[in-house]
């Protein structure tokens, strides 16, 4: 069924537009888009263009909690007493422990790491992963501090408190309605200073390690150089890789991580991307980061250990670099074959696949145990990305369950833009043994035998949000164009808003009336479709929707004229530099806008 999304064009102040068009000379699609986006005034649309650390990073000691952590970190290693970074095994987790130990040790901490085992310890700070953390020091650290987690850990703060352990949470998740009683807190959901609202684990621990650097060189104890350069890659890609928005100080990380990667990446992620990429990269994007470098560093985790992904993040030496890369790419590869069984499983189950690309329900909810669907076996470590692809195939939230032989499972919620999974779970709390996470990504726990009920009560509060808030299965079209404007120069132009990603979305373009000259399906087995365009001054365009090979009949029976909603990128096809549509939705053109078109064209 063609369109797949009911389109809604953006609102931009024209004033404002006009403005930025004359003083930045922008193209005015493009200062459109900005003006959207928020982005009105001069300065800020400077801000916007040109982020740089020295002139847009906000001190250290305006963000809540900053400081205070700072201070103790230092008491600690002053005193000499061993500090525990406790982290997670994502790649935000990952990235957040290499920054915040890579700083300790720069000012002469005596630090070690730990990462949970995401089988059989769990999520974070849990009873689990802290036994074996202090089983294998044989002694109890003088200090643990979190990094991405610890928000919701009340019960095991309290029992590190009984044992003399000093404990300080840096994260970024949302809070319950008890806080752990930590020394120090540091998580911008209960306060944050403009702009790093939305941090990331990854950085929450930078905005500590420069806390770190201010009250050392404040208190004549640190005399040594700043340590942005250094930890900048790893805080750029967690970013990105965590979905955040980038927006803010997000954005003025992910830009210089990306502008001075040639400086500052370090040997592992190097090694990861020549091996990735087969070649080496000067020019990076934050496709890089989210869609090359995460899901590997990711896959860790994932498939096995955390800790190779944290080394790669570390280590300095070459050699060692290619060998963690090498294990990384193995992992990621596996992590590929088991995503791919899971998903296929998934969509026979909540019927995607005999959708004919509608899907009616309120929510995507699938489970992994015989009774549900007929097949066992899900891997815990891929169901957050299962998640993620059911709920892009289907326009709504989806909830992926893999459950344990006692009847009980460990899930994961992915939401898109307009709905909020931790409120959709907490409406389903009845059915849960623990949930937590992000508006957008949650992870929960199901009691055994409650799958049933589960799935009613989140589908029911997802339809409540969907119709509270307007939601469903909509796009946003960021300004139509004339066929003359849709050129390799409005790329480049474009580019100038990047790092494009959450939040700060790669600009969707709409065309109309343009004649569909050729569909043909592309791919090992067909799975996306080709399209040569006939523009309205004469030129064809090619462009390609990915994953959609199916609807390939579907666009040859509707007529050759359409509506066509896409993003613009650069095309090297053919050793030929040229501009290519990247299609997101097309409608047939009603008769008539095509009977109007032949008019102006004849």
């Amino acid at each position: 069924m063609l369109p797949k999304y009911r389109w809604e064009e953006t609102e931009a102040d024209e004033a404002a537009a006009a403005e930025l068009v004359a003083a930045l000379g922008l193209p005015l699609p493009v200062a459109r888009v900005l003006a959207a986006r928020g982005v009105t005034t001069i300065a800020a649309a400077t801000a916007f263009l040109s982020p740089d650390l020295k002139t847009h990073l906000g001190h250290p000691f305006e963000f809540p909690g900053a400081r205070a952590a700072a201070e103790r970190l230092w008491a600690a290693v002053r005193e000499g007493r061993e500090i525990v970074v406790f982290g997670d095994f994502d790649a935000d987790g990952v990235a957040a422990a290499a920054v915040l130990a890579t700083a300790l040790r720069h000012i002469g901490g005596a630090v070690e790491v730990f990462l949970p085992v995401r089988e059989p310890e769990g999520y974070g700070l849990t009873f689990a992963a802290l036994e074996r953390c202090l089983r294998e020091r044989g002694h109890a650290p003088g200090l643990l501090v979190t990094v991405d987690c610890g928000i919701g850990s009340v019960a095991e703060v309290a029992h590190l408190r009984t044992l003399g352990i000093e404990v300080l949470i840096t994260d970024h998740h949302e809070p319950g309605t008890e806080l752990p009683e930590a020394e120090v807190i540091v998580n911008p959901r209960l306060g944050s200073s403009k702009g790093t609202e939305n941090l990331c684990g990854a950085g929450v621990a930078f905005k500590v390690a420069h806390a770190l650097v201010e009250v050392g060189k404040a208190e004549g104890w640190y005399q040594g150089s700043g340590l942005c350069g250094e930890l900048l890659t790893p805080v750029g890609l967690a970013t990105v890789t965590d979905v955040v928005p980038l927006t803010g100080e997000n954005r003025l990380f992910v830009s210089s991580a990306l502008k001075h990667w040639g400086r500052f990446a370090g040997e592992g992620l190097r090694a990861l991307l020549s091996r990735a990429a087969s070649q080496t990269v000067d020019t990076l994007e934050a496709y890089t980061f989210g869609f090359i470098l995460g899901p590997r560093i990711n896959a860790a985790g994932r498939m096995d250990s955390a800790m190779v992904a944290y080394e790669l993040l570390t280590t300095k030496d070459r050699d060692r670099a290619a060998e963690l890369a090498a294990k990384l790419e193995g992992f990621n590869g596996k992590r590929k074959g088991v995503e791919e069984r899971i998903i296929a499983a998934a969509r026979r189950q909540c019927g995607l696949d005999a959708a004919e690309g509608t899907f009616e329900a309120a929510a995507v909810v699938v489970g992994s145990d015989g009774q549900h669907a007929g097949e066992a076996g899900w891997h815990p470590g891929v169901i957050g990305i299962v998640a993620a692809r059911l709920s892009d195939a289907a326009g709504r939230p989806a909830a992926v369950v893999a459950f344990d032989a006692d009847g009980a499972g460990r899930g994961s919620v992915r939401a898109g833009e307009g709905y909020h999974a931790l409120e959709a779970l907490a409406a389903a709390g009845e059915t849960l043994a623990g949930f937590g996470g992000h508006a957008r990504a949650a992870g929960f726990h199901v009691k055994s035998g409650a799958f049933a009920q589960f799935k009613q009560l989140f589908c029911d509060a997802c339809a409540a949000q969907a119709v509270a808030g307007g939601v469903g299965r909509k796009l946003t079209v960021d300004g139509w164009l004339e066929p003359e404007q849709v050129a390799l120069e409005l790329f480049q132009e474009q580019q100038r808003l990047a790092p494009f990603g959450m939040g700060n979305p790669a600009p969707r373009w709409g065309l109309r009336g343009v004649t569909v000259e050729r569909a043909q399906p592309v791919g090992a087995s067909g799975e996306h479709l080709q399209l040569t365009f006939k523009l309205g001054h004469g030129d064809s365009i090619r462009g390609v929707w990915f994953r959609h090979g199916g609807v390939t009949e579907a666009v040859r029976a509707a007529g050759g004229i359409f509506d066509v909603v896409f993003e613009l990128v650069q095309s090297d096809f053919g050793g030929e530099t040229s501009a290519e549509l990247r299609v997101v939705d097309m409608a047939p053109a009603t008769l008539t806008q095509v009977a109007a078109l032949s008019r102006d064209r004849s």
